[in-house]
Protein backbone atom coordinates (compact mmCIF):
# COMPACT_ATOMS: atom_id res chain seq x y z
CA UNK A 1 0.00 0.00 0.00
CA UNK A 2 1.60 3.22 -1.18
CA UNK A 3 0.18 6.65 -0.47
CA UNK A 4 1.19 10.23 -0.21
CA UNK A 5 1.61 11.30 3.37
CA UNK A 6 0.16 14.56 4.64
CA UNK A 7 2.71 15.91 7.11
CA UNK A 8 0.99 19.20 7.76
CA UNK A 9 1.85 20.22 11.29
CA UNK A 10 4.72 17.72 11.65
CA UNK A 11 7.63 19.78 13.02
CA UNK A 12 10.30 17.28 11.95
CA UNK A 13 8.96 17.13 8.39
CA UNK A 14 8.79 20.93 8.26
CA UNK A 15 12.37 21.24 9.50
CA UNK A 16 13.55 18.71 6.88
CA UNK A 17 11.77 20.74 4.23
CA UNK A 18 13.55 23.96 5.25
CA UNK A 19 16.95 22.24 5.54
CA UNK A 20 16.59 20.53 2.14
CA UNK A 21 15.42 23.75 0.47
CA UNK A 22 18.44 25.63 1.86
CA UNK A 23 20.80 22.82 0.84
CA UNK A 24 19.44 22.68 -2.73
CA UNK A 25 19.96 26.45 -2.99
CA UNK A 26 23.55 26.18 -1.67
CA UNK A 27 24.32 23.35 -4.10
CA UNK A 28 22.66 25.11 -7.03
CA UNK A 29 20.81 21.84 -7.67
CA UNK A 30 17.46 21.32 -9.36
CA UNK A 31 16.07 18.39 -7.38
CA UNK A 32 16.76 15.92 -4.60
CA UNK A 33 15.32 12.39 -4.33
CA UNK A 34 15.64 10.34 -1.16
CA UNK A 35 14.89 6.61 -1.00
CA UNK A 36 14.41 5.63 2.66
CA UNK A 37 13.83 2.03 3.70
CA UNK A 38 13.63 1.03 7.35
CA UNK A 39 12.60 -1.70 9.73
CA UNK A 40 12.99 -1.81 13.50
CA UNK A 41 16.02 0.38 14.24
CA UNK A 42 17.89 -0.24 11.01
CA UNK A 43 17.54 1.39 7.65
CA UNK A 44 19.04 2.46 4.36
CA UNK A 45 18.90 5.92 2.88
CA UNK A 46 20.00 6.69 -0.66
CA UNK A 47 20.11 10.24 -1.98
CA UNK A 48 20.31 11.52 -5.55
CA UNK A 49 20.93 15.10 -6.51
CA UNK A 50 19.88 16.38 -9.93
CA UNK A 51 21.96 19.27 -11.15
CA UNK A 52 22.23 20.66 -14.68
CA UNK A 53 20.49 17.64 -16.15
CA UNK A 54 22.82 15.11 -14.48
CA UNK A 55 21.93 12.90 -11.54
CA UNK A 56 24.45 11.70 -8.97
CA UNK A 57 24.41 9.80 -5.70
CA UNK A 58 25.37 12.02 -2.76
CA UNK A 59 25.39 12.12 1.03
CA UNK A 60 23.15 14.53 2.86
CA UNK A 61 24.74 17.16 5.08
CA UNK A 62 24.85 15.94 8.70
CA UNK A 63 22.20 18.38 9.92
CA UNK A 64 19.70 17.17 7.31
CA UNK A 65 20.65 13.52 7.84
CA UNK A 66 20.14 13.71 11.62
CA UNK A 67 16.75 15.34 11.19
CA UNK A 68 15.65 12.87 8.53
CA UNK A 69 16.55 10.00 10.89
CA UNK A 70 13.78 11.24 13.21
CA UNK A 71 11.01 11.53 10.64
CA UNK A 72 9.75 7.93 10.60
CA UNK A 73 9.09 7.88 14.35
CA UNK A 74 6.96 11.01 14.03
CA UNK A 75 4.75 9.52 11.31
CA UNK A 76 3.60 6.30 12.99
CA UNK A 77 -0.04 5.48 12.28
CA UNK A 78 -2.02 3.64 15.01
CA UNK A 79 -3.46 1.15 12.47
CA UNK A 80 -0.63 0.83 9.96
CA UNK A 81 2.39 1.20 12.26
CA UNK A 82 5.48 2.86 10.79
CA UNK A 83 6.10 3.01 7.07
CA UNK A 84 8.78 0.64 5.76
CA UNK A 85 9.61 2.47 2.54
CA UNK A 86 9.40 6.13 1.65
CA UNK A 87 10.38 8.33 -1.25
CA UNK A 88 10.99 12.01 -0.51
CA UNK A 89 11.60 14.55 -3.25
CA UNK A 90 11.89 18.27 -3.70
CA UNK A 91 12.13 20.40 -6.80
CA UNK A 92 14.29 23.45 -6.02
CA UNK A 93 12.01 25.77 -8.03
CA UNK A 94 9.02 24.69 -5.93
CA UNK A 95 10.76 24.35 -2.54
CA UNK A 96 8.14 21.91 -1.24
CA UNK A 97 9.07 18.53 0.23
CA UNK A 98 6.88 15.68 -1.07
CA UNK A 99 6.64 12.18 0.32
CA UNK A 100 5.07 8.87 -0.61
CA UNK A 101 5.14 5.92 1.77
CA UNK A 102 4.51 2.20 1.76
CA UNK A 103 3.61 0.28 4.91
CA UNK A 104 3.50 -3.17 3.27
CA UNK A 105 6.62 -3.38 1.08
CA UNK A 106 9.52 -5.41 2.43
CA UNK A 107 12.44 -3.03 2.87
CA UNK A 108 15.79 -3.80 1.27
CA UNK A 109 18.46 -2.77 3.77
CA UNK A 110 21.43 -4.73 2.37
CA UNK A 111 21.53 -5.54 -1.31
CA UNK A 112 22.63 -9.10 -0.59
CA UNK A 113 20.79 -9.86 2.66
CA UNK A 114 17.04 -10.08 3.27
CA UNK A 115 15.51 -8.46 6.34
CA UNK A 116 16.20 -10.65 9.37
CA UNK A 117 13.33 -12.45 11.13
CA UNK A 118 14.12 -10.72 14.43
CA UNK A 119 13.96 -7.28 12.83
CA UNK A 120 10.41 -8.00 11.65
CA UNK A 121 9.38 -9.12 15.15
CA UNK A 122 10.97 -6.09 16.80
CA UNK A 123 9.37 -3.76 14.23
CA UNK A 124 5.97 -4.94 15.41
CA UNK A 125 7.00 -4.53 19.06
CA UNK A 126 8.18 -0.95 18.47
CA UNK A 127 5.44 0.05 16.02
CA UNK A 128 2.32 -2.09 16.56
CA UNK A 129 -0.13 -2.45 13.68
CA UNK A 130 -3.63 -3.67 13.24
CA UNK A 131 -3.43 -7.37 12.19
CA UNK A 132 -4.90 -6.64 8.75
CA UNK A 133 -1.93 -4.30 8.09
CA UNK A 134 0.75 -6.91 8.83
CA UNK A 135 2.09 -7.94 5.41
CA UNK A 136 2.50 -11.66 4.67
CA UNK A 137 6.31 -11.43 4.44
CA UNK A 138 6.40 -9.82 7.92
CA UNK A 139 4.05 -12.40 9.46
CA UNK A 140 6.19 -15.22 8.01
CA UNK A 141 9.42 -13.74 9.43
CA UNK A 142 7.82 -13.10 12.83
CA UNK A 143 6.56 -16.70 12.99
CA UNK A 144 10.04 -18.00 12.05
CA UNK A 145 11.63 -15.79 14.71
CA UNK A 146 9.29 -17.07 17.43
CA UNK A 147 9.82 -20.70 16.33
CA UNK A 148 13.60 -20.22 16.54
CA UNK A 149 13.24 -18.55 19.95
CA UNK A 150 11.13 -21.50 21.23
CA UNK A 151 13.63 -24.02 19.81
CA UNK A 152 16.54 -22.23 21.53
CA UNK A 153 14.66 -22.16 24.86
CA UNK A 154 13.88 -25.85 24.52
CA UNK A 155 17.53 -26.67 23.75
CA UNK A 156 18.71 -24.61 26.73
CA UNK A 157 16.20 -26.38 28.96
CA UNK A 158 17.31 -29.78 27.68
CA UNK A 159 20.98 -28.95 28.27
CA UNK A 160 20.24 -27.73 31.80
CA UNK A 161 18.24 -30.87 32.57
CA UNK A 162 21.05 -33.08 31.24
CA UNK A 163 23.64 -31.26 33.35
CA UNK A 164 21.41 -31.57 36.40
CA UNK A 165 20.81 -35.27 35.69
CA UNK A 166 24.56 -35.91 35.43
CA UNK A 167 25.13 -34.50 38.89
CA UNK A 168 27.86 -32.19 37.62
CA UNK A 169 27.51 -29.78 40.51
CA UNK A 170 26.69 -32.18 43.34
CA UNK A 171 29.56 -32.54 45.85
CA UNK A 172 28.57 -36.13 46.69
CA UNK A 173 28.64 -37.25 43.05
CA UNK A 174 32.32 -38.00 43.09
CA UNK A 175 32.85 -35.56 40.26
CA UNK A 176 35.08 -32.65 40.96
CA UNK A 177 33.95 -29.23 39.85
CA UNK A 178 36.21 -26.24 39.51
CA UNK A 179 35.24 -24.83 42.91
CA UNK A 180 36.03 -28.17 44.61
CA UNK A 181 39.63 -28.14 43.33
CA UNK A 182 40.58 -24.74 44.66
Amino acid sequence: MTESWDSTGNAVFSKCEVLLRDWLTEEGADRVDIDYQAIHLTGRVRVWLTQGGGRKSVHLPSEVDFELDEIRDTQVDPLWGAWLWSHFWMEAAEGVLHQECDWMREPVIDDDEPVMDGDAALELDYFPRDPEWIPDWMATKIAAYHEEEARERQEAGTEAAQAEGNGDDEPSSGRVGRSDIE
